[in-house]
């Protein structure tokens, strides 16, 4: 599935696990903080 985001439109909330295998959720950040997220090929 190909969705595209445009500028001014919010995210779609997911989860990930950060590296000490804790589950993130972005809808937690919405409203507190900017989030940035980089998608690393091949980093582990």
């Amino acid at each position: 599935m190909n969705t595209l985001i445009f500028t001014g439109t919010l995210a779609p909330d997911f989860e990930l696990e950060d590296i000490h295998g804790n589950c993130i959720r972005l809808a937690g950040f919405r409203g507190k903080k900017i989030v940035l997220l980089a998608f690393l090929r091949g980093f582990m």
